[in-house]
């Protein structure tokens, strides 16, 4: 695969991600809160409820990333708690998020922010969410706040998370909050998300004066994408090849294209396209945020239209395991000439049994996308620890720290992944021992 051991350049980011909603508990002013009291809607009938505990542990919780090495930790401010109605500021919360921004910087971890990471208050949901164009003013609102309440204490900033997921689940497919199932309302609020990153990008360029770490810059804006490697289940079917074709034209190069022309331009045949021009969104990232899980395998009329490979190592929640798809999906990225930082990449692996081999293979393929010219500055693993994982509930274990949802003071415990992950974070090298002890060959 690669020669052992792999180094890594001088101050590469090692960390973990999370997001507020998934992890903090507690929190009852967004619109996941209330799609999770719908019967049916989550997997087993689970709803985030204290989640990890995470806004009363997060001290704890970055003393154990530190402690295995990271020096950069991925996490998102929760609008509704920061903006429960719109204009009036939470006091408590905004001092929260600055005891949160003191916590890491004692631990040496690098705050990477996410602005937007699937949650809405419920005063957005209840105006038409991100269907009504309103929105991206609202958006904006808030993006500006965060620049000038948070920007001595943050530089890396990440506006929007996997926008076209958020589209596509909760208004094509149905099955995430507003759970609708339209595809043109889905083009619709992919196109405003799209908007709000580059209005968002020259806000934080504007607003956020502060240079927190001292190197010079006082905001690096990005976006997070999920680029999934879509390929045609069957290549002899010209069917499964144009539906492949089309989806990966919509869902991945569209969206990462029109941060860099500015140009939105997304259809599906059959819906109203989305067009239009928007001088703020041309060259609005400084770098590119990738998050890699899968491949799917793209099939015309079958029930699911995305199925992995038969045989194919799965993970808990079956998608298919698939490394080499990460190197590609970098080395397609890194084509747009930006910095890369993988803002999520894991494994749903409850037994944390197939997790250390892949963990150790994918960032091998890392290292070989490296190799080839792609300029990853940083890793992100997903996720620091298990956590509430969207409609799919308590199921699916990311977590580098498992973490025991009986009992109400949800223990940590560490894995064998997260040994190994901070082996590598503090070598900042993946070396043979590792290679070995995890059964790939040399």
């Amino acid at each position: 695969m690669t020669a052992v051991p792999r180094r890594f350049r001088e101050g590469f980011l090692w960390g973990a991600a999370t997001s507020a909603h998934q992890v903090e508990g507690g929190n009852r002013l967004n619109d996941w809160w209330r799609f999770e009291q719908q019967p049916g809607k989550i997997h087993g009938g689970d709803v985030s409820g204290a989640a990890c505990r995470h806004y009363e542990r997060f001290d704890a919780d970055f003393a154990l990333a530190a402690a295995d090495g990271h020096n950069v930790h991925r996490l998102s401010l929760e609008w509704s708690r920061l903006e429960p109605e719109r204009g009036r500021h939470d006091g408590a919360a905004v001092a929260h998020y600055h005891d949160v921004f003191a916590s890491l910087r004692r631990h040496g971890l690098t705050p990477l922010v996410t602005l937007h990471h699937f949650t809405n208050p419920l005063w957005i949901a209840d105006r038409g969410g991100w269907e009504n164009r309103e929105t991206i003013d609202r958006f904006c609102e808030f993006v500006r706040f965060c620049a000038r309440e948070y920007g001595g204490e943050v530089d890396w900033w990440c506006t929007v998370n996997e926008p076209e997921v958020y589209a596509f689940r909760g208004y094509s497919e149905g099955v995430w909050p507003p759970a609708k199932r339209d595809e043109g309302a889905a083009l619709v609020v992919l196109g405003h998300l799209l908007e709000a990153h580059g209005r968002a990008y020259r806000i934080l360029h504007d607003e956020d004066r502060a240079d927190a770490d001292g190197d010079g810059v006082k905001a690096r804006v990005g976006f997070a994408k999920h680029r999934p490697q879509l390929v045609p289940a069957r290549p002899w079917f010209p069917l499964d090849v144009l539906r492949a074709r089309f989806e990966n034209a919509v869902f991945n190069d569209a969206v990462e294209e029109a941060a860099v022309t500015g140009a939105i331009a997304l259809s599906i045949p059959g819906v109203k396209p989305v067009r239009r021009d928007v001088p703020e969104l041309k060259d609005s990232l400084d770098w590119f945020g990738l998050n890699y899980y899968t491949r799917w395998l793209v099939k015309m009329f079958a029930p699911d239209p995305h199925v992995a490979k038969k045989g194919a190592p799965l993970n808990d929640l079956g998608w298919e395991i698939w490394p080499r798809g990460f190197e590609e999906a970098l080395l397609r990225v890194a084509a747009y000439g930006k910095p890369i930082v993988v803002t999520e990449n894991g494994v749903a692996d409850a037994t944390d049994h197939v997790r250390p081999r892949v963990l150790v293979e994918s960032l091998l393929h890392m290292g070989n996308a490296i190799e080839q010219g792609a300029n990853v500055i940083g890793y992100c693993h997903w996720s620091l620890m298990d956590n509430f994982e969207w409609s799919d509930g308590y199921r699916g274990r990311f977590g580098l720290y498992r973490v025991d949802f009986a009992d109400p003071e949800r223990p940590r415990t560490r894995t064998r992944s997260a040994e190994i992950f901070a082996r590598i974070a503090h070598a900042n090298a993946i070396g043979g021992d590792v290679v070995a002890e995890v059964g790939l060959a040399l």
